[in-house]
């Protein structure tokens, strides 16, 4: 039975077991930083197993710690995590809250990959909600920053994002040539899965250029 079960699960396993420790022995000591580490740490694990509402109390508590330590990037991290959480479950309007508080703070420090990611999954929650403008500005932040930063699979997903939104607003050329941006850069990082996306795209948006003319 032990055998079938993913690796990756007996290591999620094996750090919560670690983490929970440091957490008691930094409550004995009292120490808050540790606390929010441990706390946020946890989080993280069970993001990543999935299990949401234990995450989401993770989460809370690392907050709550780093909000008594005024540490702000602790506490941009906390918000962001939460803003997941809260996408994942479809909740976009609270995870539009989350993520403009995690912005707000990002842009006070001035961390320019906390705002890049920010702004991607703002773009993300607009697009879902079909606020394509809001979406459009998003994205375009987004990209700016990761190109100031030199993230090439950043930019490729803006790029493909942006390239959704004109194809909904039937801009079929600005449509392609964002899929053609995207598309060199998947390449470029050698994403074989997102480069045939991409091929996939074009094509339909060549084949629906055809349409048009025939119309």
């Amino acid at each position: 039975m032990p055998s079938t079960i993913p690796k990756t699960l007996i290591e999620l396993e094996q750090e919560e077991a670690k983490y929970k420790k440091k957490l008691e022995a930094e409550k004995k000591l009292g120490r808050k930083e540790g606390m929010a580490k441990a706390y946020g740490n946890l989080g993280t694990i069970y993001l990543t197993a999935g299990h949401l509402d234990q995450a989401e109390e993770m989460f809370k508590n690392s907050l709550e710690m780093e909000e008594a330590l005024a540490d702000k990037i602790g506490m941009a991290s906390d918000y962001g995590y939460l803003g997941t959480i809260y996408q994942r479950r479809n909740n976009l309007d609270l995870a539009e809250d989350m993520y403009k508080k995690s912005l707000e703070v990002n842009q006070d420090l001035n961390h320019e990959k906390g705002m890049a990611t920010i702004y991607r999954k703002l773009g993300e929650v607009y697009y879902t909600q079909r606020d394509l403008d809001k979406a459009e500005a998003m994205f375009k932040k987004n990209l700016e920053m990761e190109e100031k930063l030199g993230n090439k699979e950043p930019m490729a997903m803006a790029y493909g994002f942006l390239g959704d939104i004109y194809r909904i607003r039937t801009d079929l050329d600005q449509a392609e040539e964002m899929y053609k941006k995207s598309l060199v850069l998947f390449q470029a990082i050698g994403s074989r899965q997102m480069m045939e996306v991409m091929r996939t795209m074009l094509i339909n948006i060549d084949k629906r250029k055809k349409e048009t003319i025939k119309s």
